[in-house]
């Protein structure tokens, strides 16, 4: 106690301010913490209405899915919007038939024959959501209702290496019709499908080919009545191969540019092999043979446009392995050549016309026949004022050889003539003047 008369020290001013500034902070604390609370109970409370919601939107699509034919839910696959109270869901709709021993669906084997029901999957997801709400249910086929005279195709792809391709699209039409896409194994499993043959055309965009070098190209199967037949499929990005062929005439070791119209690239999985053209069939110093499928061993080459052109050994036949998608150098390979002169008694006759017949070769149904003219020293070339083609592929062929003699056509034929050396040319020499009349090649 202050005796009378006397003031309070000056240390003690402030002090109610003081106790006054503390509450008002503690108060300010306990006000942030109840605000939070009420904050993180709104929030939650919004999360498990909108859980509410998907989970009632859910449970309706499975009563929809439920509705539905089993026709329909074999390969369902549907993603729709819904509004719920103002509120923007995505709800996935999927059915797939389920073998009953493994729990899954049928595997990519041949002889899985089972589908003894219809799993279905509804999913619901929303902006903001954490987990998307999934709903799993079966329907089971009524004794039955599953045709005996249907059955499962499974289709597999996989690309050079053996490994899984992933979404392939793939469509069909025969028996039945169907379309899907294979999953992240590369497979894709059709079932309840009606028994018979079908085409199946693979949608390969993108650089994909098959092992022909094709893309898209329809592949034929059939379905199997109450069982199960498989598709195996290989794709891959198309290399490519640049050609250059080459000959020699006479003694000399001296190769000159052979002009070509076709190679053949052949591998022991590739069946038939492929003949790769120049653009419209014309005869070119090179040949850019693309796309080839990228198989891991490696592709025999040689020049022509038929299995019998294959030398089997030697200069004119090589060996690649090609990669995906890439281009393989150069490679430049020999050919056989022909040293065809046509005369008119002993004089070489310019502009004969001249068609070369490979006897062993075979293109659409017919003989593969190349055409020239001569030049002025009675060899065979594209123009009669150009450079002689004496480059052949490896066969055996037929020369016909005509042209109006003192106004008279004469035509001569010349078969079985062997072009396969490398090392000097084949010669042959044909006289018009004796030739049949009144005949052309």
């Amino acid at each position: 106690m202050t005796p009378s008369g006397r003031t309070a020290p000056h240390a003690e001013d402030g002090f109610a301010l003081i106790e006054v500034l503390v509450s008002a902070l503690i108060l300010a604390i306990v006000a942030a913490g109840v605000m939070a609370l009420l904050q993180a109970t709104t929030r939650s409370a919004a999360t498990e209405r909108r859980h509410a919601e998907a989970y009632a939107i859910a449970q309706e699509d499975q009563a929809r899915m439920r509705s539905m034919r089993l026709s329909s839910l074999n390969r369902l696959e549907q993603t729709r919007p819904v509004t719920l109270d103002g509120n923007e869901f995505t709800v996935e709709s999927k059915g797939v038939f389920i073998d009953n021993t493994k729990g899954q669906p049928s595997a990519c084997t041949s002889g899985e024959t089972s589908a003894d029901y219809v799993r279905i999957t509804s999913t619901v997801d929303w902006p903001d959501g954490n987990a998307p709400v999934t709903i799993q249910s079966i329907v089971s086929p009524s004794n039955g209702s599953l045709d005996p005279n249907h059955g499962t195709l499974v289709i597999t792809t996989k690309n050079a290496a053996g490994e899984a391709l992933p979404t392939v699209g793939l469509s069909a039409t025969g028996a039945g019709s169907f379309s899907g896409t294979t999953d992240s194994t590369g497979c894709a499993n059709f079932t309840d499908l009606p028994a018979g043959n079908y085409e199946v055309t693979p949608n390969t965009s993108g650089g994909l080919v098959d092992v022909h070098g094709e893309s898209g190209a329809a592949q034929k199967t059939s379905v199997i009545a109450a069982g199960t037949n498989t598709l195996p499929l290989q794709f891959d990005y198309g290399a490519t191969l640049p050609l250059r062929f080459e000959y020699r005439v006479g003694s000399l070791n001296e190769f000159k540019p052979a002009k070509v119209d076709a190679a053949y690239v052949f591998n022991v999985l590739m069946n038939p092999a492929h003949a790769y053209w120049t653009t419209g069939k014309t005869r070119q110093e090179e040949i850019v043979a693309t796309p080839i499928f990228p198989f891991t061993s490696p592709d025999t080459v040689y020049a022509g446009a038929c299995e019998v052109n294959n030398p089997k050994s030697g200069e004119g036949v090589g060996s690649v392995t090609l990669e995906p998608g890439k281009t393989a150098p150069t490679m430049t390979l020999k050919v056989p050549a022909l040293e065809l002169t046509v005369k008119n008694g002993s004089t070489a006759l310019k502009g004969a016309t001249v068609k070369i017949t490979d006897e062993e070769c075979k293109v659409n149904g017919s003989y593969l026949t190349r055409e020239y003219t001569t030049e002025s020293a009675g060899h065979q070339s594209s123009a009669n004022n150009g450079v002689a083609e004496y480059g052949l592929p490896y066969g055996k062929y037929e020369i016909c050889a005509s042209s109006s003699i003192s106004g008279t056509n004469r035509r001569v034929r010349v078969s079985g003539l062997k072009v396969q050396n490398y090392s000097s040319a084949t010669t042959q020499s044909i006289d018009l003047s004796s030739g049949e009349k009144n005949k052309t090649c």
